[in-house]
């Protein structure tokens, strides 16, 4: 990567980033959904972004249509101590996109950069991730049927019939849960099911996981497990999973399931909310 130094947009301010290289037609823009694990950054067309800044004249009316990211492009905050280290996060990764495929994920680019910084060296994952449009599922807020048609509702520009639409959505997340089940019991990994904004719907009946950052292990014993900003988010996926499984495909979930019989009984949940509780009082600390 080229380390002298270039500049990326950041709202009303500029970042300094000496791994950017000078890009012609695009912009970098921060993005409103930065989180705890990465900083996001949208990747817009130059020309885009002087239309909704400076505005076009439409239909003899001058509008300032809001520029579309072409890619999302990611910097994980933390920083590794070797490659390996990174290797291992980029193969658990490989082992999300090996069970979900492109039509289930946000699919990414993921590369390593050898980041200079006023004289000291650090080793930084990025990603070049692909950009989903839609509406957010979010699996605490009004579950089942009704969300879905909310979200239809919500969308524009698309030909499909609500029932089409509702149709096309739950044959996706069907097969999202039938794969996340797969990887499960062939690898014990879970992506992190939890965020919100973690599983978007698009006005094509699509249904994907846009958050590939946080894949954590399950272990099959009483430990709770935190991932490494100290959220039990192994044993929330799973509930989100039983959520998607009871609440919007409305299927009736086996009290012998070994799965959810060993994560959601009510015991472990009352653990888990109150690890959820810790975790939020110390964000606002």
């Amino acid at each position: 990567m080229d380390i002298r130094d270039r500049s990326i947009l950041s709202g009303d301010k500029v970042l300094k980033l000496n791994f950017i290289n000078d890009s012609g037609p695009y912009i970098f823009r921060r993005y409103y959904r930065s989180g705890l694990r990465s900083l996001i950054f949208e990747v817009l067309l130059a020309k885009d972004v002087e239309k909704e800044t400076q505005g076009e004249i439409i239909d003899g009316l001058k509008m300032f249509p809001r520029a579309k990211p072409k890619k999302m492009f990611r910097i994980l905050r933390n920083r590794f101590t070797s490659k390996d280290e990174i290797l291992t996060e980029i193969r658990k990764y490989t082992i999300l996109f090996t069970y979900l495929g492109p039509g289930l994920i946000a699919a990414s680019e993921e590369f390593i950069v050898d980041y200079s910084n006023m004289g000291k060296r650090e080793i930084v994952l990025c990603g070049l991730q692909e950009y989903i449009e839609g509406e957010i599922l979010d699996p605490w807020r009004t579950p089942g049927e009704n969300h879905l048609r909310d979200l239809f509702t919500a969308m524009s520009e698309t030909d499909m019939t609500p029932e089409v639409w509702l149709g096309k959505v739950k044959q996706n997340i069907a097969r999202f849960v039938e794969k996340i089940r797969k990887m499960i019991a062939h690898t014990g990994y879970i992506p992190d099911l939890a965020g919100i904004g973690n599983l978007i719907v698009t006005r094509d009946g699509r249904f994907k996981l846009v958050d590939i950052n946080n894949i954590v292990p399950l272990k099959p014993d009483d430990t709770i497990l935190i991932d490494d900003k100290g959220y039990p988010s192994c044993d929330v996926s799973v509930d989100v999973l039983s959520t998607l499984e009871r609440d919007v495909l409305q299927k009736s979930l086996s009290p012998n399931d070994p799965l959810y019989s060993h994560f959601l009984t009510p015991e472990r949940k009352k653990q888990v909310r109150l690890l959820e509780k810790t975790f939020y009082s110390r964000l606002t600390a």
